[in-house]
């Protein structure tokens, strides 16, 4: 056994298979992309919509999921998001860019 608890080294230190991330093709990435293009194609453009109304507009049955996949595309640049007052307390809305 060698010094590294029996894992095979390559001359640098360093393992000889570099390890990478997570898979992209795993079932859960696959799916929220889909939703992801689903909430693209569906989403009117110059519309405000909150998450609940998207969440409708992708006949969505979770729409704490939904949240999740709108908070990424505004991270990407995909839509936009702005937050107002209303009667209940604050909400988000979201718009696709066009």
């Amino acid at each position: 056994m060698s010094a590294a608890g029996g894992k095979s080294l390559s001359s640098g230190g360093q393992p000889s298979v570099k390890l990478t991330g997570r898979a992209c093709n795993d079932p859960q990435r696959m799916r929220a992309r889909r939703v992801e293009a689903e909430i693209l194609t569906k989403m009117p453009p110059d519309t405000w919509l909150s998450c609940t109304a998207v969440s409708r507009l992708v006949r969505a049955l979770d729409d704490r999921k939904i949240r999740a996949r709108l908070d990424r595309l505004v991270r990407d640049g995909s839509i936009e998001c702005k937050r107002e007052q209303s009667i209940r307390g604050l909400v988000y809305l979201f718009r696709k860019l066009s």
